[in-house]
């Protein structure tokens, strides 16, 4: 019944230059039961003028769209195992956790709760990003410094942290490398990986700065390279100058599982859990666990708030930097962010898909809107609903 209501009344609030016909549907609503004003007007609604009536379809047109985000965030949780989060700035508007942390045992005490952490994927390659970014404003490094200039075996030539970050190096996949050259009983790590592609030396995909090709390697390197720079393990320096400010005490790495439990498993679309797999132990790509409301005060401290990195640079990080004269991606690229501007408006976001998890991460500039979903049970259930959402808070 809300979202039927809804519709209708999204008809007739396009009558801007017809108050008469505006106050008969207003009329409609109230004798439907589902709109009540937060304040009763003063006098009878015949004698109120045409901008207190607009004041009052205002205020019934926010009510249906609350409304209308609160029905279809229900229904995105009927199918969804995992947890959920949309927030305006400094209000969260809805927030709910649902499944398991493994379908195989469907108990109470494996029930996710709002402690639960999921691998983030790709999602934390904005982590990575903020690292290296927060280094470069410390003068330690330089965004066109050479990666040799920090990994001196590194057996590829004019490739730059910037290109790292961009995704325009043109580096092999790593993930896609044979697995019979690795030893997958055991992680693989940062450092082993460098190793892999000194010895090896896979072929590049093409020279630095020809193409933008998201690959997950680029970001690998830059966790290493953090590594050399800050001189103590990526994790402790993510740790020390990002999670810490953000107020983030219950994410961790995926290098740092073996003493947590409130952890989900990931799981296919068959429901099967996915076992272990030597490649978690590369971080920086992928690899932080995290639940929706530290991601949502990440978001905050990141990207609302500047008490990570200055304005300026947060800018650029959330500006197309995979652009130039001569290459014109159909998808743009900041520092570890997805650009997109379109129907609704400048998106700043991110994906994650990773062993059986699926999530998504959104910001909107404009209005400060926040909308995450971590998943571990990749059942498509959230595909779509960042664009229901936005053309219900976009409608008239």
């Amino acid at each position: 019944m809300v979202l039927g209501n809804y519709y209708k009344f999204s008809y007739f609030c396009t009558l801007q230059n017809k108050p008469m016909l505006k106050l008969f549907f207003f009329l409609q609503i109230i004798f439907w039961g589902t709109y009540i004003p937060a304040e009763k007007p003063d006098q009878p609604l015949a004698q109120l003028t045409a901008t207190e009536i607009n004041k009052l379809f205002e205020e019934a047109n926010k009510t249906f769209k609350l409304r209308a985000l609160e029905v279809e965030l229900d229904t995105l949780c009927e199918k969804l195992n995992g947890s959920v989060l949309l927030a305006f700035g400094d209000q969260i508007f809805y927030k709910k956790e649902v499944g398991y942390k493994r379908l195989a045992k469907k108990t109470p005490e494996n029930a996710i709760d709002s402690e639960t952490i999921f691998e983030l994927a790709s999602i934390s390659k904005q982590f990575t990003a903020a690292a290296i970014l927060k280094l470069n404003e410390e003068k330690k490094l330089s965004l066109n410094d050479d990666v040799t200039t920090f990994l001196p075996r590194f057996p590829y030539k004019n490739i730059t942290i910037r290109h790292l970050l961009t995704h325009t190096s043109g580096l092999p996949e790593y993930m896609d490398f044979p697995e019979k050259d690795f030893n997958n009983s055991v992680p693989l790590s940062n450092a082993q990986l460098a190793s892999y592609l000194e010895r090896i030396k896979p072929k590049v995909l093409f020279q630095p700065g020809a193409r933008f090709k998201y690959i997950n390697t680029n970001y690998a390197l830059l966790a290493l390279i953090v590594e050399k720079v800050a001189q103590i393990p990526f994790e402790q320096y993510v740790r020390k100058e990002l999670f810490l400010p953000a107020g983030l005490y219950a994410t961790f790495f995926a290098t740092e599982l073996h003493n947590k439990t409130n952890y989900a498993k990931g799981h296919l679309a068959n429901m099967s859990e996915r076992p272990f797999h030597f490649q978690n132990g590369v971080i920086g790509d992928k690899g932080i666990y995290a639940n929706v409301e530290e991601m949502y005060r990440w978001a905050k401290a990141y990207l609302i708030d500047y008490k990570i990195l200055p304005h300026s640079v947060v800018e650029q990080a959330t500006q197309p930097q995979n652009k130039s004269l001569n290459l014109k991606p159909t998808e743009y690229y900041g520092y570890g962010l997805r650009i997109e501007e379109g129907n609704n408006g400048y998106l700043v976001y991110h994906g994650g898909l990773w062993r059986g998890f699926q999530n998504n991460f959104v910001f909107r500039p404009a209005d400060q809107y926040i909308f995450i979903v971590l998943s571990n049970f990749r059942n498509m259930a959230h595909i779509g609903v960042n664009t229901k959402l936005l053309n219900i808070i976009d409608g008239a």
